[in-house]
């Protein structure tokens, strides 16, 4: 039986309930983050707060629970549904009219693909790609649209051939001397992933660089690396049918960089809650 966390309270969900009108239902006002958990701690817990927060803020919803609150309630539902690893998705909706904010919490085993992903073009870019939107809409075409083509995901492609972001994560290149990703233009969401990566990357004494990535210029030199909160890092092998490099022995470093920080993140989670 799948477990939620609704408004604090620990229920099936196929017995959770939300008014008919709230506002996430009608209108699509809310936004979710998407955590990592971690031997039954949640990952980067702060950040992904902090990101929530502003872009609630932007919508004029508040958060229902404060950060002490929301961690427990995780704690609590990953304990219950019996997932200590896995994914947390928070969500945030406004709510009915004169009515107070809807929380709502799941976790749940993923699955992934484990061989390097093929990836297409997808000539599109997500409306307020800064926040995480529970309107899905954009990336799910690109989705199916990928699904359709045989590959595993999409890059998004502007007017001027730029990727920007998959569908679900952020993009690295590692060309033959730097490692590249794309500003923070309002184009792309500020991965909690991608900022930790650009950190540890450059403790180690490999800074990234920050530029906009034209897709047809990608090739066999080059390796495409996505970024999210729950699968981590994972490398792509085509663009549009077009080979990328594979380099394994630079895909095993970096996860070691973020496996560290994730590892840290999780012990700050525990002193401070638990």
């Amino acid at each position: 039986m799948t477990m939620v966390m609704l408004n604090g309270s620990v229920e099936p969900a196929d017995r959770a309930r939300v008014p008919a009108l709230d506002r996430g239902l009608t209108h699509g006002l809310g936004l979710y983050e998407t955590l990592k958990l971690l031997d039954g701690v949640p990952v980067f817990f702060h950040e992904h707060v902090a990101r929530m927060n502003a872009g609630l803020a932007t919508l004029r919803i508040d958060l229902p629970e404060d950060a002490p609150q929301l961690a427990r309630q995780i704690v609590q539902l990953a304990q219950a549904a019996g997932v200590p690893n896995g994914a947390c998705r928070v969500l945030v909706t406004a709510g009915p009219p004169d009515g107070r904010p809807t929380l709502l919490i799941q976790v749940e085993v993923r699955e992934f693909p484990t061989h390097p992903l093929r990836l297409i073009s997808y000539h599109a870019l997500r409306s307020t790609a800064d926040m995480k939107s529970k309107s899905f809409t954009t990336s799910h075409l690109a989705m199916q649209a990928a699904k359709a083509a045989g590959a595993d995901d999409a890059l998004f492609v502007d007017e001027q051939g730029r990727a920007h972001e998959a569908t679900t994560a952020n993009l690295f290149v590692r060309t033959a001397d730097r490692l590249l990703t794309p500003p923070l233009d309002g184009s792309i969401l500020p991965g909690v992933v991608r900022t930790r990566v650009m950190e540890v990357c450059a403790a180690a004494g490999d800074p990234v660089t920050e530029r906009p990535i034209v897709a047809d210029e990608l090739g066999a030199d080059d390796q495409v690396l996505l970024t999210s909160s729950v699968r981590g890092l994972v490398t792509a092998q085509s663009l549009d049918g077009r080979a990328l490099k594979v380099d394994a022995q630079e895909l095993e470093r970096l996860r070691s960089l973020l496996g560290a920080a994730e590892q840290a993140s999780a012990e700050r989670f525990r002193r401070t809650y638990l």
